[in-house]
């Protein structure tokens, strides 16, 4: 496997890409470069890449000129010639079939979707790192050397934070994109789909010492069956609640909404691992299938592709993603470092500000230990994203460290849905509402079953005003997550600002009982209760949510918005009186609370100053505060320059 801390393919890389506008650089003269024979080097280049020679170079130069086409404004022919392809025929030839779109309609492409709308263009520039700058020096998908760009300052500048994220995305806009259909709108299904599965936790038959091992194994598992064609697989999330349960295999299937169940058993003796798997129907508690595999420790990952194989042709599926055909340095191989990588990813999953900063701990831990571990990368700008998302941290330093985290994510799987779920986060977050939505839909391309994909793109149609297409979102998220909180939450908020309540009370009786003591799900329920109009429940709801986590502050303006309609009018005014600050989002606080004291030209003034200044609420266009204000000017014009639609 090559990875970064090898000194060989560093050095390749590095004779490559000295050499990529020499047209006479031959094989032969790698080889004296390298101290290598030809036979020798064929053989390392295919039993770490499955690419000839001439392919991983060629690779290297398409590569390199897919950054000279977004950074820079020289002509598709001198980029031809500056990558060793002195026949610009044959480069747009190579360049096609390397990305699916020729280099003239990707510059196009790139360049429709790298304007930031007139709002952003106010802000203060923030430092913006290329491809190149943003990624570590790995192999085969590392990033060229940056190259000088001509265009203007101002032009460079104007591209802001985004432009190099743009690029990432655009990678792999080629790969179907454009055939990706729009699912149909529908509730949460009565029963559940045929061909739908949940992965247990694997019991651990061994010591102690085997419960990394046996976590990795159930882990990996997992996440390979999520990439079998038309299977609904249950996020971790969830199924993992069933750890130890004594629930029996139909009542699991009742309440994940599965017929299929996956079980299995892990015993590692010295160097060896057995794996024990079953597949257990549902509706009968009848076994449909079982195998066991034994290997040296060191296989493990090898045969864990082997088990999802043999699932999906027990399911009479096909694998999305076969093993294949992933990038070697797709995932990790390394057993400490996914044990570790485990251990933030559900650190974030409770969206607090201690449990993410220390998710971001556990991260970089892992990377530590396997620098080359892709999902650790998305996993942490995931992190990342939500600090500004939450109100945790400035959004300025947190969006750059999503950015190049995400992209070095992709560089090393370019098929990593959550690395493409996360840009699309970061689009949405900064008002880019087109390459927001193409983010998500690569992302759902990839990986259907992707829970953080599904639910974010509800959110974005949410603040689109698409709310029926965003509660078909929020629904698969629901089934394929049901046990999780926060997609709940966002769930019963689409339905609310939907003014279908009904489906929104399904949601919350949903949550009762299993969801108590989630500051999410109770926020959730004062939105909904605003939406209501029963403002005692709301400010309820809303003051449960903040006692159980203080740090998170957003929703405490619009608590006292429902102060303000229950008359409670001092209340306001005391809170106005204390917000000192002078920010955007604090004038978009200011403005809420004018709404609930129903001074309507105050709330519009403060809307616009937060909006000049940068700052404008996502779901401003839904937001049942502002419903009164919806046809004033001064709303209509703020959703203008925010390219939003009117309702």
């Amino acid at each position: 496997m090559i990875t970064s801390n090898n000194a060989f393919p560093k050095k390749l890389d590095r004779v490559i890409d000295d050499n990529l506008d020499n047209h006479t650089f031959t094989v032969d003269t790698m080889c004296q470069a390298l101290g290598v024979s030809r036979s020798q080097l064929h053989r390392i280049i295919k039993e770490q890449t499955d690419l000839s020679t001439s392919l991983y170079i060629r690779k290297r130069r398409l590569l390199k000129a897919w950054h000279l086409l977004t950074s820079t404004d020289f002509r598709i022919s001198e980029i031809s010639d500056l990558v060793g392809v002195n026949n610009a025929q044959n480069f747009s030839t190579y360049f096609t079939e390397e990305f699916g779109t020729s280099p003239t309609e990707f510059r196009k492409l790139h360049n429709r979707l790298d304007q930031p709308p007139a709002a952003v263009e106010t802000l203060p520039l923030t430092e913006t790192l290329s491809p190149a700058e943003a990624l570590p020096d790995t192999p085969l998908l590392s990033a060229p050397e940056k190259t000088p760009d001509r265009a203007p300052a101002l032009q460079r500048q104007r591209r802001w934070l985004y432009g190099s994220v743009t690029a990432g995305m655009l990678l792999l806009i080629g790969v179907g994109l454009y055939g990706w259909r729009q699912a149909w709108f529908s509730s949460h299904p009565a029963k559940p789909v045929d061909n739908s599965l949940a992965v247990l936790p694997f019991i651990n038959l061994g010591g102690a010492d085997s419960n990394p091992a046996c976590e990795g194994i159930m882990d990996d598992v997992h996440r390979s069956v999520a990439l079998i064609k038309n299977l609904k697989v249950i996020a971790r999330s969830s199924s993992d609640q069933y750890k130890d349960t004594q629930k029996s295999i139909w009542q699991i299937g009742d309440e994940l909404h599965v017929v299929n169940i996956l079980k299995g058993s892990v015993l590692k003796t010295a160097d060896q691992i057995q794996i024990r798997v079953e597949i257990i129907n549902t509706q009968d508690d009848v076994l449909l299938w079982s195998h066991t595999y034994s290997a040296a420790i060191t296989g493990i990952f090898t045969l864990t592709d082997q088990i999802v194989e043999d699932v999906a042709g027990q399911l009479k599926l096909a694998i999305r993603v076969p093993a294949t055909e992933k990038p070697a340095f797709a995932r990790t191989q390394n057993l400490d470092a996914y044990n570790v990588f485990l251990q933030g990813r559900q650190l974030v999953t409770t969206r607090t500000k201690a449990n993410l900063l220390e998710s971001i701990v556990r991260f970089d831990r892992a990377l530590a230990i396997d620098s080359t571990f892709a999902e650790a990368y998305a996993c942490k700008a995931e992190a990342y994203v939500l600090l500004p998302n939450l109100g945790y941290a400035n959004a300025d330093e947190a969006h750059r460290l999503v950015q190049r985290n995400a992209l070095s994510a992709i560089w090393l799987d370019p098929t990593n849905s959550t690395a493409y779920a996360v840009l699309g986060n970061l689009y949405h977050d900064t008002y880019q509402w087109q390459a927001a939505e193409n983010a998500f839909r690569i992302a759902l391309q990839y990986n259907p079953n992707d829970v953080q994909a599904n639910y974010w793109y509800s959110l974005l149609l949410r603040s689109l005003g698409r709310l029926d297409e965003a509660i078909h979102y929020s629904t698969q998220a629901v089934s394929l997550d049901p046990l999780y909180p926060v997609v709940l939450a966002g769930h019963i908020l689409n339905c609310a600002y939907a003014e279908r309540f009904a489906l929104a009370q399904v949601g919350i009786e949903n949550g009762r009982g299993l969801f108590d003591d989630s500051f999410i799900y109770h926020t959730a329920q004062g939105y909904y209760s605003m939406c209501r109009r029963d403002y005692n429940r709301a400010v309820t709801e809303f003051r449960k949510g903040l006692a159980l986590n203080p740090d998170y502050k957003r929703p405490a303006s619009t608590l006292i918005y429902c102060e303000a309609k229950l008359g409670n009018r001092q209340q306001a005014i005391t809170f106005l009186q204390d917000l000192t600050e002078i920010t955007p989002r604090s004038n978009y606080e200011r403005a809420v609370v004018y709404a609930g004291l129903d001074q309507p030209d105050s709330c519009l003034h403060y809307l616009k100053k937060a909006a000049d200044a940068g700052y404008v609420y996502r779901d401003m266009n839904v937001f049942p505060v502002f419903k009164p204000y919806r046809s004033h000017p001064v709303f209509t014009a703020i959703l203008r320059q925010y390219h939003l639609p009117s309702r």
